[in-house]
């Protein structure tokens, strides 16, 4: 079942709605200003995660230029994070 709650109402009752996600398998939508901003979803077990996690890198796979996908996009966000700081 989907239900929607308000990043308020989610910050504010977390703990039980992360036991409702697990226990009850509910899918939450958390909205901020009215508009959906993300979803907590259960997690069915450990291969499906890292699964999902590896098809995030599908769109570099391809790509002669870069060998280990993971490895360009840890290089990519550190150098984002570095110029932040400066």
């Amino acid at each position: 079942m989907i239900q929607t709650l308000s990043i308020k109402d989610a910050r504010n009752n977390l703990a039980d709605i992360v036991s409702r996600v697990e226990m009850r398998g509910d899918e939450i939508v958390i909205t901020k200003f009215g508009k959906p901003r993300a979803m907590l979803v259960p997690i069915s077990d450990k291969k499906t995660l890292v699964d999902k996690f590896d098809e995030t890198f599908g769109a570099w796979r391809g790509r002669k230029d870069i060998k280990d996908s993971g490895e360009w996009v840890r290089n990519l966000r550190r150098k984002i994070s570095l110029r932040q700081k400066l």
